[in-house]
Formats: structure tokens, sequence, C-alpha cells
């Protein structure tokens, strides 16, 4: 497929970029999440018109979400922009969001599709109301809730846990918030095991879920990162501790595969054995950077 990739300079947009030119399947064009920021409409459409993709991928709102980086109701607005012009132009619109639109009730973990959106938290909101926006304007289209990804690129949770290690710090986790991370190269292989079958002619529209198949807290995630950790760097000190503070609200945000596995044959693999990978390329990362110093 032609595939337009909106966020092509974020973690997962960089992973999706890698795997794509492993297996020469898709043909691909990025845009970068500041210049996806289009000042009208008219632009946005022209635009996509222009590049004339079959489907496009928009990975900008989790990102800009996880980063707070200046985020708006044009923001907002552009993906009703963007989802209009896929109805137009007979554009599959595949728009990533996240586990966060559920508030973490410990019932009702883990959370299916049919499962409606609760989280009433200002960012829990947002992403609502985006994937409303895509709802709205466009019947072509898949959105796709991720799990907390982790990349050993950007600013994300990974890359601030080994900053931390780094600096010999010992991080308290909770012990009672449960989730299902996945890496942001998982995630990669998950959209283009999609996309293969969107262009064989997969009809599958709608709502998925994508979680790996491996239930931690945020304790024993960062106890397998530190682990991961001490096999490529000296640290002496730090680690991570249960948190003793009582006030933090327990929640499971754990994300149903089964409905991706039914529509696609996706089947959910291990986060800890892609960390070390992970962990690995971080300090690789590290070191070229201050070998470019």
């Amino acid at each position: 497929m032609k595939v337009l990739i909106l966020g092509g300079d974020t973690p997962l947009g960089m992973a999706l970029v890698r795997i794509f030119d492993q297996q020469h399947r898709h043909k691909y064009q990025t845009i970068t999440i500041a210049d996806s920021r289009f000042r009208s409409e008219r632009v946005a459409k022209k635009t996509i018109k222009r590049l004339s993709p079959e489907c496009l991928i928009d990975l900008r709102l989790d990102a800009l979400l996880e980063t707070r980086d200046n985020l708006s109701d044009s923001d907002i607005q552009r993906t009703r922009w963007f989802g209009k012009a896929c109805l137009r132009n007979d554009i599959v619109y595949l728009f990533q969001s996240s586990a966060w639109v559920f508030s973490g009730a410990m019932q009702d973990a883990p959370w299916a599709e049919s499962d409606e959106p609760d989280d009433e938290s200002n960012l829990g909101l947002v992403r609502r109301a985006a994937e409303q926006a895509v709802k709205d304007m466009t019947i072509n289209s898949i959105i796709l809730r991720l799990a907390p990804t982790y990349s050993a690129q950007g600013d994300g949770v990974l890359a601030k846990m080994l900053q931390r290690f780094g600096r010999g710090e010992k991080m308290a986790l909770s012990d009672s918030q449960y989730f299902n991370p996945i890496s942001a190269d998982d995630a990669a292989r998950v959209i283009s095991a999609i996309l293969d079958q969107v262009g064989s002619g997969s009809n599958n529209r709608g709502i998925f879920h994508y979680g790996s198949n491996e239930r931690a807290s945020y304790f024993e995630f960062g106890e397998a990162v530190f682990a991961a950790a001490s096999q490529f760097a000296n640290i002496d000190s730090g680690g991570v501790a249960r948190s003793s503070d009582a006030s933090q609200p327990k929640g499971d945000w754990t994300l149903s595969t089964q409905q991706i596995f039914d529509s696609f044959g996706i089947h959910p693999t291990s986060w800890r054995r892609l960390l070390a990978p992970a962990v690995k390329a971080f300090y690789q990362q590290q070191k070229a950077n201050r070998h470019h110093e």
C-alpha cells in the first residue's frame, strides 16, 4: 500500500519506517508532527490529495499528549480535517489512540473494544474527543488503541527510567496500577500486519486493541528495566522500590487482544522479550550522541 505517516518523527513513526524499510511491502511518505499542524483545512486537504495515499496513519495526538507539547483544540480540529479528506478520497484512516481512554477500574479489565471509554480526566477527555472526531468524519477508519508503549527513542517512560537509573536514583513505583506494555517495534509490526490485510482486501474497520500477552505493574516493569540496564551499563546504585504512597489510586489498563486476533490474525507477544533490545539501543544511541558532541 501507499502510506502517509503523520508523526513520522515520533518513536512509533520511526519504528514504522524501520519495519517498512525491512519488509519492502509498503511505500511510505512521512510528515513530522510540526509540519502536520496545518493552518487551514484547505492546505491539509490539498496536501493529502497531492500525496494520494491509500492509507493515512495518524500518530500525532498520543505523542503530543505524552509530551504535553502545546496541545490545543486545533489539533482535534485537524483530526476532523484529515478524516473528511480520507472520506472524500477513499483513503483508510488509521488513527492511533491508547488505553488511557479508560478509567482503569479494576473490575472492568481487561478492556474490550465494546467497553465505553470512561476516563474523565482532562487528557482522557481529549483522547475521547479525538476518537469521536475520527468516527464523525469517516466510516473508513481503524482506531487502534495501543497499550502504553516504550521505545529507546524519544522521551517516554523507558528513556526517563534509564536516565534516572544512570543518575543513581531509586524510583518508587506503584504495584497497584497494571497494564500490558508493548515496544514501539511491536506496535509497528502490528500496524504493518493490519496494512498487509487491508491492502489484500480486508474490510475490517472500527476500533481494535493491542497490548502484550503479559500484564505488569509499574513496579514490575521498572524492575525489568533496571535488570536489563544492568546488562549494558555500570549501575552501582539506584533501582526500584514499591511506592508507599497510599493515596495512589489502584487501576488496571490491560487491553484485551481477542478482537484484533479474530479480525487480522495478529498474536500478542511478550514485552519482556523485546525490552533488552530496546534498552541496548538506548545506550548505543547515547554513546553515538557523545561521540558526535
